[in-house]
């Protein structure tokens, strides 16, 4: 509501100062963040502030949540939030918070992205859209955003981008799960933005090979580096993840060099773990890396986060080795893999990671 003071403390780059005369207070988290999500909203209510837990984590997991908090949002909080301070002001607050509709995203509000310390970022984050066309069995973006695809009308992205270049000029990342979704949409949006000349990097699906219009916009409206999700080079684990039918291994290298050839850069993410892993996917990705000029790799370990498909099939089969959320962060086994003992995947992991991130590795691709 317009009559709030609101301020924002993004702990990555600045200290919380728990001391300041708050009436509420909203924390949001993904997985490997929670615990420390819960410490804050612990120190907060201890001092007699009200929180409320919001974000991927709390989520999934709101019976956890509750027990560190007044209250939790569930979903996108659009639809709920005006609602929730409302019943906070009348001390009526209901422990859980849910839109029984995703919202729409048009004429939403501009973030308020004054309140953050600007200076202290690289670049500016936009999102354009929210869910995503796919359903791939490890991701939280459907139980979270749902399968229907939305996305701003084109003029308020516009305005945003125009708020954000007004309080300083610099790289800006199109934070969408698939910032190509819907193709149309995408390239009304890029045609807007070439009179901007900025630079800028996006999340996209590889299907973006295909299209060499789309390329041609991005390229000219100031895309210079592309994050696409390959996944696996191993065609059954494509499959068992649910991408198999857009996603095809003995194309990967012709579609890298299709999207490079348009002077966008590719970082690419693998994941090792997939049930139809074994001990050669290390040297494998390695080498795919290396051997296709990909300008930056982003390596994962197999995560089953609360929520997914992926988490519940592993619990159903007595796969999950713990629940120390911090270690659900893509760098730590947290389950038993059907091909190789915990220890060889989290060893090849640390190998392969060593591998594409020396400087030698970087210097020749």
């Amino acid at each position: 509501p317009e009559d709030i003071e609101v301020s924002i403390t993004d702990e990555n780059v600045e200290h919380i100062n728990f001391g300041k005369d708050l009436d509420l207070v909203g924390v949001t988290c993904n997985t490997w963040l929670a615990p420390r999500a819960y410490e804050i909203a612990d120190e907060f209510r201890k001092r007699g502030v009200a929180v409320v837990l919001g974000g991927i984590h709390p989520s999934m997991l709101p019976d956890e949540a509750i027990q560190h908090a007044n209250a939790v949002v569930i979903g996108e909080a659009e639809n709920v939030w005006r609602n929730l301070v409302e019943d906070f002001r009348e001390n009526k607050l209901q422990p859980f918070y849910k839109s029984s509709e995703l919202p729409e995203l048009e004429n939403l509000p501009i973030p308020r992205w004054d309140l953050l310390n600007n200076r202290k970022y690289f670049y500016h984050t936009i999102q354009t859209t929210r869910g995503c066309p796919y359903d791939c069995e490890f991701c939280t973006v459907k139980a979270m955003s749902g399968v229907k695809y939305r996305y701003k009308p084109v003029k308020d992205t516009i305005r945003e981008v125009d708020t954000l270049l007004d309080i300083e000029k610099k790289l800006i990342f199109f934070v969408d799960d698939n910032f190509i979704g819907n193709r149309k949409h995408t390239k009304d949006l890029l045609r807007e933005l070439i009179p901007f000349k900025i630079v800028y990097f996006a999340q996209v699906s590889l299907n973006l090979a295909k299209d060499g219009e789309l390329l041609s916009l991005l390229a000219e409206s100031g895309c210079r580096k592309v994050i696409i999700g390959f996944e696996s080079l191993v065609k059954a684990n494509l499959k068992q993840m649910g991408k198999d039918k857009s996603y095809k291994v003995e194309q990967y290298a012709e579609d890298i060099m299709k999207i490079q050839s348009f002077g966008i850069e590719i970082q690419g993410f693998f994941m090792f773990g997939y049930d139809f892993d074994d001990e050669t996917v290390f040297e494998k990705t390695v080498n795919f890396i290396n051997n296709t000029c990909l300008s930056e790799a982003i390596l994962n370990i197999l995560t089953p986060l609360p929520g997914t498909r992926l988490f519940q099939r592993f619990d159903r089969e007595g796969r999950l080795l713990y629940n120390d959320w911090r270690k659900y962060d893509g760098r730590h086994v947290c389950f038993k893999p059907r091909l190789m003992s915990p220890e060889a995947l989290q060893n090849g992991y640390n190998w392969a990671m060593q591998q594409v991130s020396s400087y030698e590795s970087i210097f020749e691709r």
